[in-house]
């Protein structure tokens, strides 16, 4: 587990999540403020978490992870 990520680590994961060879890691999808429970919604962005130096933050900032694979 990573509580915080390095510069270096925020630069490659969010590079990552733009990949199309594999699943981004998303948010847990609950909040009814999060995008993906908008209309319309945006399926390339569908909750596709940002990586920060303090950990992944989805873009409604409703949820957060400090891990990864």
């Amino acid at each position: 587990m990573n509580n915080k990520f390095t510069p270096e680590e925020v630069e490659r994961l969010n590079k990552e999540q733009q990949r199309k060879d594999r699943h981004p890691y998303t948010c847990d999808r609950k909040s009814k403020k999060c995008e993906v429970n908008q209309t319309p919604r945006d399926h390339e962005k569908d909750g596709v978490l940002i990586a920060t130096e303090n950990g992944w933050i989805c873009p409604c900032g409703k949820y957060k992870q400090d891990w990864y694979h």
